[in-house]
């Protein structure tokens, strides 16, 4: 890979307190997509169920998920609902031998995802909901990967995720007419070893920002540095930018470490979950050379931030999970222009079956798995519902949170 421009942020000295002025988008009430529970479902086949879901969104509001069980079976299987759907559906069930990843959805309607077993990938598949019809992109055996993560498509067709080897190493990928790997875990990358790539985020600009851990094979412990990393798309390779990196990799900087995920707009705006060196966690967006701190915890009512995935869209809109002052989980978005709660542990929320409150328990997560943002701000996210009295759970379920219209 031809490395044509190699950039380093300092983390330090670009870092600047957003203002509190502003407001952010209000929100309509949220509607429920799809609920499953063991006596009844909404939207979903009886006898499905839901567990961890993730569900995804594309910028014409149509919404995917993986489900954990379906049809009264352990199979697993993939829902779809587009903008040309009354109801969603099931799109895929996998083989009762195996497993499927969480999909990824294009603005075409197109739902990537993968079948796995126990150290065996079938590949990488697209279902296209203009055909209803699957294609395999990328044969596992063929190229002995044996797990595909983070998996999408652009819409100009080409495919990329972070494929896990047969010996275990994890690379990253590009599938156009070929398939080409760019990072792979135990070789140099970006001039330094990479010893592990942490979860990426690819854009339609075919960019990738991630955080790498760097040494030697395996050399995996907290005492190795760690840098975040955006990658740009330029003629023969691609040009890269450190635009943060931790005190272990530079003593300047003002990032103890970082979260394992992140998020990356459209337009290249990256946010991610900074450390400070007393271990309270911050999220930062780069924009433009720049980082600023977005969302720190014992401010703006977060009291933690959790350990699941930012989203960030092209207007700086941030998605993220978090707790309030009282444990609370709870859904947040976030700008330059202030934090706002959308929807927390013990509110209110509309279901198939009347009203709902999402479950309070500090032993039982009322929030399962990561949310998703699209450039309309409209998210998605999974939780778990109770009866407004508080007595019988009805299951988890996946709602839509849209802005109100002017």
């Amino acid at each position: 890979m031809a490395l044509l421009s190699l950039k380093l942020f300092a983390a330090g000295l670009f870092l600047s307190q957003f203002s509190q002025a502003g407001t952010l988008p209000d929100y309509s009430q949220p509607e429920l997509l799809a609920r499953a529970h063991y006596k009844s479902t909404y939207q979903l086949p009886p006898s499905s169920f839901l567990n961890n879901t993730s569900p995804v969104i594309n910028n014409k509001g149509e919404v995917a998920f993986k489900v954990m069980a379906v049809n009264g079976t352990t199979d697993q299987a993939l829902w779809l609902k587009t903008q040309h759907d009354s109801a969603g559906k099931i799109i895929y069930v996998a083989a009762s031998d195996k497993f499927v990843t969480d999909p990824g959805i294009n603005d075409l309607g197109q739902v990537t995802y993968s079948p796995f077993n126990d150290g065996f990938s079938d590949g990488l598949f697209v279902f296209d909901s203009r055909t209803a019809k699957s294609e395999m992109k990328v044969s596992g055996p063929d190229n002995k990967i044996s797990y595909f993560g983070f998996a999408q498509t652009f819409t100009d067709g080409t495919a990329v995720f972070r494929g896990l080897t047969s010996e275990g190493d994890r690379g990253f990928y590009e599938m156009t007419s070929s398939l080409s790997n760019f990072a792979m875990e135990g070789k140099t990358s970006f001039g330094v070893a990479a010893s592990y790539l942490f979860s990426p985020a690819m854009n339609e600009a075919k960019q990738w920002a991630f955080k790498v851990r760097h040494g030697g094979n395996g050399e995996w412990g907290d005492d190795r540095p760690d840098r975040i990393y955006l990658l740009t798309p330029v003629a023969n390779g691609h040009d890269v930018q450190i635009i943060a990196e931790d005190n272990k990799a530079n003593a300047a900087s003002p990032f103890s470490g970082f979260g394992n995920s992140l998020g990356l707009a459209k337009n290249g705006l990256v946010v991610f979950v900074g450390h400070d060196h007393q271990g309270k966690k911050s999220l930062i967006v780069y924009e433009s050379g720049q980082l600023t701190t977005v969302v720190s915890e014992g401010k703006g009512g977060i009291s933690e931030l959790e350990l699941f995935a930012p989203k960030i869209n092209s207007y700086g809109v941030i998605a993220f999970r978090a707790k309030n002052e009282k444990g609370l989980r709870g859904i947040y978005i976030a700008s330059k222009q202030g934090v706002k709660r959308l929807i927390g542990e013990g509110d209110s929320i509309p279901s198939d079956l009347g009203d709902a409150n999402i479950i309070s328990d500090r032993n039982f997560p009322g929030f399962a798995g990561n949310l998703d943002l699209n450039e309309s701000n409209e998210l998605v996210f999974a939780c778990v519902l109770i009866d407004s009295a508080g007595k019988k759970i009805w299951g988890d379920a996946v709602y839509k949170l849209a802005p109100k219209k002017p």
